[in-house]
């Protein structure tokens, strides 16, 4: 992956960054939080359910910030860069993203 991917949803962006390691993708969740009653900050709505299905179905590393909702995702089995990007494109039809031509 050469260039990075914005996909804007309803209440949350996803960003697809190529990472500076090889073979691997840095995965960026904006938005789409809330605040619950102890002060403690969560995903919530399409965020929270798209979020939770790529840590399921990938089971990415913490990004190297350690910040919340950055991930990175290697693709060292064969074909799971592919299955990767087929299941971002099929979740961009799911929750109606718009994908930037930046």
């Amino acid at each position: 992956m050469e260039n990075s991917r914005t996909i804007t949803f309803k209440n949350f962006k996803l960003t697809i960054k190529p990472a500076v390691k090889p073979d691997a993708v840095l995965v960026l969740f904006h938005g789409g939080t809330d605040v619950d009653g102890y002060g403690y900050e969560s995903s919530s709505g399409n965020r929270k359910k798209f979020e939770e299905d790529f840590k399921f179905m990938f089971m990415p590393a913490e990004a190297p910030s350690m910040k919340k909702g950055e991930y990175i995702l290697f693709f060292r089995l064969p074909g799971k860069e592919e299955k990767f990007f087929t299941w971002v494109e099929q979740q961009k039809k799911m929750y109606y993203g718009i994908e930037d031509d930046r």
